[in-house]
């Protein structure tokens, strides 16, 4: 159990930053494809071909990381009280959300004259830093 728990953690944590990187176009050439996942091989084939093929590989295996806890909660593998089991998915589900507020943000672009704005302001703070603190020394 843990050792698959942790293989299915690193999955995810693998998946969530492709899904970030990509952004709009679902490219397969991402550096967070090359990042290091522990022990792939020790996930069964037929669930790696399910996620190669499925469009939301994020909340797939976040699926998995539950549908593992709650199995082996009910085998008994898992003895663990109410009230920690149920913050351990409150704090799963707290880092969907993060998740999901941080795709937002890779799907709204910056603002062209926002943008444009920063840069001119940058540009006069570079002049100005030198003249003011000339004066004052």
């Amino acid at each position: 159990l843990k050792h698959l728990l942790i293989r299915l953690v690193s999955m995810l944590h693998a998946a969530a930053l492709a899904d970030l990187e990509s952004g709009h176009d679902g490219d397969d050439n991402l550096m967070a494809w090359g990042y290091e996942i522990i022990d792939p091989d020790g996930v069964d084939s037929e669930s790696i071909a399910t996620l190669k093929s499925y469009e939301d590989k994020v909340e797939l295996i976040f699926g998995w990381v539950q549908m593992t806890i709650v199995d082996n909660i009910k085998t008994g593998v898992l003895a663990i009280p109410p009230p920690i089991l149920s913050r351990v998915f409150q704090e799963l589900a707290n880092g969907m959300v993060a998740f999901h507020n941080a795709k937002k943000i890779t799907f709204i672009p910056f603002p062209f004259p926002y943008a444009q704005t920063c840069d001119c302001l940058l540009m006069l703070h570079w002049l100005g830093v030198p003249l003011g603190t000339s004066q004052w020394t």
